[in-house]
C-alpha cells in the first residue's frame, strides 16, 4: 500500500492550437523509458521497474507505447478541463483531467495531473477488486500521472 515515483518520456506528439487556444493533441508515451526515482537500492529498483514492465502491469514488451489523444479542451483563461482517449496495453478508455495551459507566441506549456484506474486497462495484479483475500498485499487501483509538456510551433 506504499507508493513509488517515477518518470516516463514522450516519444512523440503534436498539439493543435487555434486563436491561442489548445484544441486537440496526440501524445505517444515511451513505456520502455519507465524509471523509478525513489528506490536507492539498485537491485530493488531494478526489480520494481522490471516488474512494472512485466505482464503483471504494463506488458511493455508487447506494448512499448501508450497514447493520449486529446479530443476536447474546455479552457477558461489558463485553466482547462482536458478530455481524451488514453490507451494503455492496447485498451482505450476516456479520461478527463484538469490542466494549466499557457499559449504564447506559438509556444504551449501545459501541466496537470490525471488519475488512472489501472484495472480499466487489465492491470489486476494485487487489486482488491479481483483478489479480496490478499490482506495487506493489496496495491492501490488508482495511480496518478503528472503531465508536464512544452511544445513550439
Amino acid at each position: 500500500m506504499g507508493a513509488h515515483h517515477g518518470k516516463l518520456k514522450f516519444k512523440s506528439g503534436a498539439l493543435t492550437v487555434e486563436n491561442g487556444i489548445l484544441q486537440a493533441g496526440d501524445v505517444v508515451i515511451d513505456m520502455t523509458s519507465l524509471i523509478d526515482e525513489d528506490l536507492t537500492d539498485a537491485e530493488m529498483n531494478s526489480k520494481l521497474v522490471n516488474h512494472l514492465k512485466s505482464d503483471d502491469f504494463f506488458s511493455v514488451e508487447k506494448n512499448p507505447t501508450s497514447t493520449l489523444k486529446v479530443t476536447k479542451v474546455e479552457q477558461q483563461g489558463d485553466k482547462a478541463n482536458v478530455t481524451g482517449d488514453l490507451t494503455i496495453k492496447g485498451i482505450t478508455k476516456p479520461v478527463t483531467f484538469p490542466m494549466d495551459i499557457k499559449v504564447e507566441n506559438g509556444h504551449v506549456k501545459a501541466s496537470g495531473e490525471m488519475k488512472v484506474d489501472r484495472t480499466m486497462y487489465d492491470i489486476k495484479f494485487r487489486s482488491l477488486k479481483y483478489f479480496s483475500s490478499i490482506g495487506d498485499k493489496v496495491i492501490y487501483d488508482d495511480f496518478k500521472v503528472k503531465v508536464d509538456l512544452s511544445a513550439s510551433k
